[in-house]
């Protein structure tokens, strides 16, 4: 099969930038890559890179989408390597004629929770709306101030609601340890990558210390990193952010293959990404977690958020494709 290639790059501010271990996040830049099969059937798909977790830079997949031209076999598109595995989500998605039906599992999802006291603001809120799971950006602000926030988030979350902390790497080890033995009889479901990537050790170390779980994010960026660490015996949660890993099937062969205890999380992906991993996540059970897709209208615009996600994810959360809407917005 030999196809018409063609990429636009898109570069969208989010409504309210997000702030996180690593930094503000302001913008997010992306392709979005059109594919014509013979045919004349049309697939779109969404490059999502994330540079500081791992994923190849904006730049890298941009070279790609130039040197596979504007005819592309698909023995070409099959060998983009598995180290450009943005590249590969969004070849393999526009491959895929996405089909929405109404067959769909329906699984919850947490709210995400901004990092500091805005959370506390934030969390009645979110309640109110019918979350019961929450994810808050930690690794932040000195560690006293936070753990001081800790106790009051907690104070305020219903004994049948579930709290993670997801630490971006930005700990130490020693400040690690302070936050596990403080969660270690508190309500919270699990700790997101409390030291950095290259800290493995301590990981590991933390992972067999305390009773609190542990997640792995920014250190798995790919599925030849889950490999890895589950070759080092990790037993805890893996985080997983589709639009990072490569094409969908292969996740989900991995995950049933393997029974691994995963999250799905966004990759802060437009309405095109998101809505072919909701359609793969919803399709089967591949989660006991509740989804990280709470991120509320992250671009304050309809065409690019997608419809927005209550607490539960099912088939109306997906909507008809978006694909070619968002192309012909770009120029």
């Amino acid at each position: 099969m030999v196809y018409r290639f063609s990429h636009k790059t898109y570069r969208r501010p989010l409504s309210k930038p997000l702030r996180t271990a690593h930094g503000w996040w302001a913008k997010r830049e992306g392709i979005i890559v059109r594919l014509e099969d013979e045919h004349g059937r049309v697939g779109f798909g969404e490059i999502a890179p994330i540079p500081w977790f791992g994923t190849e830079t904006l730049a890298e997949a941009e070279e790609t989408c130039r040197k596979l031209g504007d005819s592309v076999d698909a023995g070409v598109l099959d060998a983009v390597p598995e180290s450009q595995g943005c590249v590969r989500f969004a070849l393999a998605q526009a491959r895929t004629h996405q089909e929405t039906t109404t067959a769909l599992l329906r699984v919850p999802v947490a709210a995400l929770l901004p990092a500091g006291r805005e959370a506390l603001a934030l969390l009645p809120v979110k309640l109110a709306g019918g979350f019961l799971a929450f994810k808050w950006k930690v690794g932040v602000e000195p560690v006293d101030d936070e753990l001081g926030l800790l106790d009051d988030l907690l104070a305020g979350l219903p004994a049948h609601a579930t709290l993670r902390l997801d630490a971006n790497g930005g700990w130490t080890p020693r400040e690690a340890g302070r936050w596990l033995a403080r969660c270690a009889d508190r309500p919270v479901e699990f700790v997101e990558q409390p030291v950095a990537p290259a800290e493995e050790d301590a990981m590991l170390g933390l992972a067999g210390d305390y009773p609190v779980k542990l997640a792995l994010d920014e250190s798995v960026a790919g599925l030849a990193a889950v490999r890895r660490w589950q070759g080092l015996g990790w037993t805890g949660v893996f985080v997983i952010k589709p639009a990072l890993t490569g094409p969908l099937p292969g996740l989900a062969d991995w995950i049933l293959a393997t029974k691994a205890d995963v999250v799905f999380s966004s990759a802060i992906e437009t309405a095109l990404g998101r809505s072919a991993i909701l359609q793969a996540v919803l399709s089967q059970p591949l989660t006991k977690r509740a989804l990280g897709f709470g991120t509320g209208g992250i671009f304050g615009d309809r065409l690019w958020d997608g419809p927005i996600i209550g607490p539960v994810a099912d088939a109306s959360c997906i909507g008809p494709n978006p694909g070619e809407a968002l192309w012909n917005a770009l120029s």
